[in-house]
């Protein structure tokens, strides 16, 4: 059931254990940012359904994202669902963004993988996987377009299992006629639901043609279900009967545990299957204080155990920095202890500088909403810090705190660039560092060897969208043009000399046997490495920089 409210001036204050962080990943085009935009329509948050085509979605603000249709950038929806705030972080699909995802992927709780039912699993499914692994993300599959003719979801199922084994347990079923989508079967409550309007629905039979596949993925559930205890092993066994809540109490242990996968369905479009989510979000996800967090000191050097805890000192990580030319800065925050409030006097312990922080907004989309509070665990947005970056830890001065900053993809494409009219050069390289400080896996490069300026980026598409967005947000031009590359030689295989030194002219004799190996290191980032090594006698060690330097000379 939908609630409609106003465009929220502010947004109600939540305490650390009614907010769930969900990231929504997968491959491009699988469905994320309509099913965001779905979720705010049935929750509430906006009153009419935007779709990517229209270009007129809360996450895909952008006027680069609306042209090419599809996401460049992580947005937050914010969506207040069953007394709990569900911060909702849509991220770009495609390889060439992948800084953005891992941006979010660091401040989520949980993440919920979009897998297109007409598509299938796709490559960008399987790197969503990969990606919860490293963070050890609770995670849930979302399966869409079930509206769609040849949609499957049978067949995503199978597909899923076959890659990751029994943790994949659906606990929905679509209920099809004429090739569409116009109900469900609740695997967990053994019951039919069919859909009489957008987003509504009500009880009906199950059809006899969904019980094959229904007695398969309830005798998965309840499988899971009775490893949780051995009462319940015991009760399996003897055939009882296990209640609803002792199913949902017990998927909440499995999923939060790594130990079970659920698989919904719905369409984005018809807004249908969304509500389950949003209510599945809320029963099995954990809430931030269930995640680890832990810093250090900078003054005691001592381990500081944040743990989400809002009783502790406060401290806030920096995962995004947002720069519009027209609504300014913003530093996206995860409060990783304490409370945020306003007019906050806040340390940067990387810049030594300390801000009083004035409001606090979430943002939904590019639309500031000012929340009095922000309680461990929440996410919200500061503006205008301006020595503060993204991978920056915001603290107190009596307790200065630093996160270890998150591991992004390393830009390995590039390209030369050339500024279309003179006199723009300083206007191009301000508008490059604003976009730097919004991209992590941006980087801008002088080469003075070859006499060009280099832009290094994830892939081509991400080069061209920088160029465009230049000349869209900032007026100015740039062309692409291929590279310079200086002809370069490295090792490519090992080698070993040796010599020996040998001088006897009365009196102590002197003796010294060199050898020298030459072998690749493997590190393309490193110019060189030089390492010695004394065996069977010693060697004053202030000889070693005068060979080191030989060696450099011969680099």
């Amino acid at each position: 059931m939908r609630n409609f409210s106003k465009e929220a001036a502010s947004m109600k204050v939540y305490r650390t254990d009614e907010i769930r962080n969900v990231v929504l990943l997968g491959h491009g085009g699988s469905g994320k940012t309509s099913l965001a935009e779905a979720m705010a329509y049935v929750s509430g948050a906006t009153n009419r359904m935007g779709s990517v085509e229209n270009g007129n979605t809360i996450s895909d603000f952008d006027k680069e994202e609306q042209k090419r249709k599809f996401s460049l950038s992580t947005s937050l929806i914010p969506i207040e669902w069953e007394k709990a705030k569900i911060n909702i972080l849509d991220t770009p699909g495609y390889f060439d963004f992948v800084g953005e995802v891992e941006e979010a992927v660091s401040a989520a709780d949980a993440a919920v993988i979009v897998v297109s039912g007409k598509a299938g699993v796709q490559v960008g499914t399987e790197k969503a996987w990969e990606l919860c692994d490293k963070y050890n993300l609770p995670r849930m599959i979302y399966v869409t377009e079930m509206d769609v003719d040849d949609a499957s979801f049978r067949q995503v199922v199978e597909d899923l299992t076959a890659r990751y084994g029994k943790v994949i347990a659906p606990h929905f079923q679509p209920i099809r006629e004429n090739e569409k989508l116009v109900g469900y079967v609740n695997v967990i409550k053994n019951a039919g639901r069919r859909y009489t309007g957008l987003g509504q629905r009500e009880e009906c039979e199950i059809p006899d043609y969904c019980l094959p596949n229904l007695q398969i993925y309830r005798e998965k559930l309840l499988e899971a279900v009775a490893e949780t205890s051995e009462a319940f092993m015991e009760r399996y066994f003897e055939g009882d009967e296990f209640s609803v809540e002792e199913i949902r109490s017990a998927m909440r242990t499995e999923v939060m545990d790594g130990d079970i996968v659920p698989v919904a369905m719905g369409s984005n479009v018809q807004a249908q299957g969304v509500a389950n989510l949003l209510s599945d979000i809320v029963r099995f996800f954990p809430s931030p204080e269930y995640r680890e967090c832990v810093g250090i000191n900078r003054k005691t050097n001592e381990i500081f155990e944040a743990h989400h805890d809002f009783a502790a000192a406060k401290t806030a990580y920096v995962f995004k920095t947002m720069v519009d030319p027209f609504i300014g800065k913003y530093s996206f925050v995860k409060v990783c202890s304490g409370v945020l409030k306003g007019d906050d006097v806040l340390y940067n312990p990387e810049s030594d500088a300390e801000a009083k922080i004035g409001k606090i907004y979430t943002l939904s989309g590019n639309k500031p909403v000012e929340v009095q509070e922000l309680f461990a665990g929440d996410i919200g947005a500061i503006a205008k810090l301006t020595s503060t970056k993204t991978g920056d830890t915001l603290s107190t001065k009596n307790t200065p705190v630093s996160y270890g900053r998150t591991e992004y993809s390393k830009p390995y494409t590039y390209m030369k660039y050339v500024v279309n009219n003179k006199g723009d050069e300083d206007k191009v390289s301000q508008a490059l560092a604003k976009m730097m400080a919004e991209d992590v896996t941006l980087k801008v490069v002088n080469d003075s060897e070859n006499r060009q300026s280099l832009i290094y980026g994830m892939g081509d598409q991400h080069l061209e969208v920088t160029a465009s967005k230049l000349a869209e947000r900032y007026k100015v031009g740039i062309r692409l043009e291929t590279p310079k590359v200086a002809f370069r030689e490295t090792i490519r295989k090992n080698s070993d000399v040796d010599t020996k030194y040998k001088k006897q002219s009365g009196g102590h004799g002197q003796y010294g046997h060199v050898k020298m190996r030459f072998e690749p290191s493997g590190d393309l980032d490193t110019p060189y490495v030089f390492q010695e090594e004394v065996v069977g006698g010693a060697v004053p060690k202030n000889y070693f920089p005068a060979v080191e330097k030989d060696c450099r000379n011969l680099y």
